[in-house]
């Protein structure tokens, strides 16, 4: 199988992997074939990306970080939570001061978000650490109307991947993973200002660390490092980030560096880098939307200044350029029959990330060709545009 855009599909495709939507409601299962109908379904739902099956890929299976299953009962306790919180929240046209007095004077004092998150956090890790997953193995992706959990447990899960990479302990992982998981708690704050207008809310988005930071403060037993983790998840090296304009000097985030005052606190530079990247996947510019590659080039650009460069370096190592089941055209390889066929990335090889066995299902001009299979990491140069 293979990852294709919702834009791209076409009444006739066979869906590759099942689709659920809240409440473990299963919406489309695997072997489904599409019509106009559920494609437009799709878009609706704000789906940006399915798998569907292909001649030549059967054999191409995406594997996720964690399960269906796990995902399926974590997001189902997130968003429960979410809205037990939207029920709580009263900030209805209070202005920032007042948001703050409300939330320092222990509003929401017993949301009880702590325990359940820190609980669904440490079964992601069991699970991920029974499997030895080491990397990325599939296309993180998101979808429109789960938006807000999407993004959370990508970046969680990210945390924990780049957390393995610096030898961390599981007591280190569960509050890095947590503080990752609620870093944009903040932002339910801002969703319930009311009649404020967008742009008012737009002002206010410095504001969410802080808003998060305060409404998590009030949750009993709650680690500082969670808490600092949420705080200060946009802050950069060069001191130019916020809510505080703290600094950061670029060193492994392990225990033997400690932070000097002024200092980012090591899980948020971790939970920055990985947002930063999640945040950016998929998304759209000038009409194209950004591949793994491209989205590493940016964070590489932006170290030192504002990712930690030993945390980016990390994540290069977990995150494959081109995931399985990607879609891939050649634009150069040493076979010069071959150059702008297309292909689906079968598996990713784990000594280099951009060096993946590809299956060759189309010539130049898209017609089915009778599959070939090429290990790029036996050829010369190579050079693969994935197409998203």
């Amino acid at each position: 199988m293979r990852i294709c855009s919702v834009d791209d599909l076409k009444p006739g495709y066979v869906l590759g992997k099942s689709i659920f939507i809240s409440n473990y409601k299963l919406l489309l299962g695997a072997g489904y074939r599409l019509n106009e109908g559920i494609i437009d379904k799709l878009r609706e739902k704000g789906f940006s990306h399915v798998y569907i099956m292909e001649e030549g890929t059967e054999e191409v299976i995406p594997e996720d970080v964690i399960s269906d299953e796990t995902r399926l009962e974590i997001r189902e306790k997130f968003e429960n939570k979410i809205q037990e919180l939207n029920k709580t929240l009263e900030f209805k046209d209070m202005s920032y001061s007042m948001i703050l007095e409300s939330l320092e004077k222990g509003n929401l004092r017993n949301i009880g978000i702590n325990f359940e998150m820190r609980t669904l956090i440490r079964e992601i890790i069991d699970e991920m650490s029974e499997t030895g997953v080491k990397y990325m193995n599939s296309l993180m992706t998101k979808s429109k109307d789960s938006y807000f959990f999407d993004h959370a447990l990508n970046t969680a899960v990210l945390t924990i991947l780049i957390g393995k990479k610096f030898q961390f302990s599981k007591q280190e992982l569960v509050p890095l993973a947590t503080g990752a998981f609620l870093h944009d708690i903040g932002k339910i704050v801002i969703d319930n200002l009311g009649n404020q207008g967008d742009g008012r809310k737009r002002d206010y988005y410095p504001e969410h660390p802080t808003f998060g930071y305060l409404l998590l403060r009030n949750d009993s037993g709650i680690s500082p490092l969670i808490l600092q983790t949420v705080n200060q998840h946009h802050e950069r090296q060069d001191g130019k980030g916020f809510p505080s304009g703290l600094k950061g000097d670029n060193s492994p985030p392990v225990k033997t560096h400690e932070s000097k005052k002024g200092m980012i606190f090591r899980f948020a530079e971790i939970c920055s880098v990985a947002d930063g990247y999640d945040r950016k996947l998929l998304t759209s510019k000038n009409g194209e939307k950004y591949t793994p590659l491209e989205v590493l080039k940016e964070l590489v650009e932006n170290t030192k200044t504002g990712y930690n460069i030993t945390i980016v370096e990390a994540l290069t190592e977990i995150v494959p350029i081109y995931p399985v089941g990607s879609f891939v055209r050649i634009n150069s390889i040493i076979d010069p029959s071959l150059v702008g066929c297309y292909g689906v990335v079968a598996k990713v090889n784990e000594v280099d990330l951009s060096r993946p066995t590809i299956v060759i299902t189309a010539n130049k001009f898209r017609k089915k060709i009778k599959p070939i299979i090429i290990d790029t990491s036996k050829l010369g140069n190579i050079e693969l545009k994935m197409l998203i």
